[in-house]
């Protein structure tokens, strides 16, 4: 019912292609499946809590983040965003993906920032068991179980991604 893609590349493959070639710059964090993305995806919406920032666009987010604050964009780079306003990074030094809930107000510290304790290519798994998630919710009202099968498979990415999620289906 609810499998672990461990293919990312398969998971690139079907999300929104980019149309033009780009040039990446040295400005963007160097974790490979990240800059994979970026050159072959445009902006995707994987879920709702997940909408995928294509090469111009985090490019714009992060130049305005620079511009504004400067301090969190030499720790941070934007690559997500959510449907209320909350923000995905990947940590330039250690890579991992990052959760800034806007309730918080101005990035003020690093501190601010939740980490998911996954790299990109596990928050790209995770957002595609998420998007299968949804789309059962969709048909119909899961049960106990399935939700418990769920909730074991996303712990294979990580042991505490389900709990470290921000946010909650029931």
């Amino acid at each position: 019912m609810f499998s672990l893609e461990n293919d990312v590349h398969q998971i690139l493959n079907q999300l929104q292609q980019r149309i033009q070639t780009i040039k990446l710059t040295e400005d963007v964090p160097q974790d490979l499946i990240y800059m994979t993305f970026l050159n072959q995806c445009a902006d995707t919406e994987i879920t709702p809590d997940i909408v995928m920032l294509g090469f111009e666009r985090s490019y714009n987010e992060n130049k305005y983040l620079a511009q504004h604050y400067p301090e969190i964009a030499k720790q941070v780079w934007m690559i997500a965003e959510t449907g209320q306003g909350d923000t995905w990074f990947l940590d330039r030094n250690s890579l991992e993906v990052l959760f800034y809930d806007h309730d918080q107000g101005e990035y003020e510290t690093r501190e601010q920032f939740e980490s998911m304790k996954i790299n990109f290519a596990q928050f790209l798994q995770f957002a595609w068991l998420l998007r299968a998630l949804e789309h059962r919710m969709d048909e119909t009202e899961c049960t106990i179980l399935e939700f418990a099968c769920f909730e074991n498979v996303v712990n294979q990415i990580n042991p505490q991604l389900f709990e470290n999620y921000p946010f909650h289906y029931l």
